[in-house]
C-alpha cells in the first residue's frame, strides 16, 4: 500500500483555480464604488429637485390659513408646491391683498416665525403632502362650492378647506 505523503495534493480539484491579482480585485471594488457613488447622487438629484417659492409666499400663507393654525397653513403649502411642479399658476389670492403686509403684522412674529419655517418642510426639506396632491383648495363653508372643482376630486378635508386635484 502506498502511503499518502503531506506533499501529496489531496485536493486536486483545487489546484489548477486561477488566482486572483490584488490589484485587480482593488480597481473592481473601486469600481463598483464609484458606480454606486454616482447612482445615489443622479438619483437624489432627480428625487429631491429644490424647487423655491417666491419670496413673500410664507405671507401669502398666512393670509390664506392662520385660522387654521400649523397643519392648515403646512397643507396651503403643500397645495402651492403642487402648483409650482405641475406649471400652473400660483393663484394665491391673499398675495394680492392691499392690506397684506399689515394682516400679517398684528398676526404676530410667532406666525411670520411658522409660515417660513413651513415653507422650509415642504419646499426645501420635501416635507409630507398632507394634500396628496392637490392643487386646489377652498374654504366651502365659507365661500360655498366652486365652478372649477366639478371636475375635479377631493383629496382631503383638512380644518375648513377643501383640496382638490385634477381627475384622470
Amino acid at each position: 500500500m502506498n502511503a499518502l505523503k503531506l506533499s501529496d495534493n489531496l485536493y486536486p480539484q483545487f489546484s489548477n483555480k486561477p488566482r486572483l491579482n490584488p490589484g485587480s480585485i482593488f480597481w473592481f471594488v473601486a469600481g463598483v464604488i464609484i458606480l454606486l457613488f454616482i447612482f445615489m447622487l443622479a438619483t437624489h438629484q432627480l428625487c429631491h429637485a429644490e424647487i423655491t417659492p417666491p419670496e413673500d409666499l410664507w405671507k401669502g400663507i398666512i393670509a390664506e390659513a392662520v385660522s387654521e393654525g400649523y397643519i392648515g397653513m403646512y397643507a396651503v403649502a403643500c397645495c402651492y408646491k403642487n402648483r409650482i411642479e405641475q406649471g400652473l399658476p400660483l393663484g394665491c389670492v391673499a398675495l394680492k391683498r392691499k392690506d397684506l403686509n399689515n394682516f400679517v403684522k398684528n398676526q404676530g412674529v410667532k406666525y411670520e416665525i411658522m409660515a417660513k419655517n413651513i415653507l422650509d418642510k415642504v419646499f426645501y426639506q420635501n416635507g409630507y403632502d398632507v394634500t396628496l396632491g392637490a392643487t386646489h383648495y377652498e374654504n366651502i363653508e365659507r365661500y360655498g362650492y366652486p365652478y372649477w372643482a366639478k371636475e375635479m376630486l377631493v383629496t382631503v378635508k383638512i380644518g375648513q378647506h377643501t383640496f382638490y386635484k385634477e381627475a384622470k
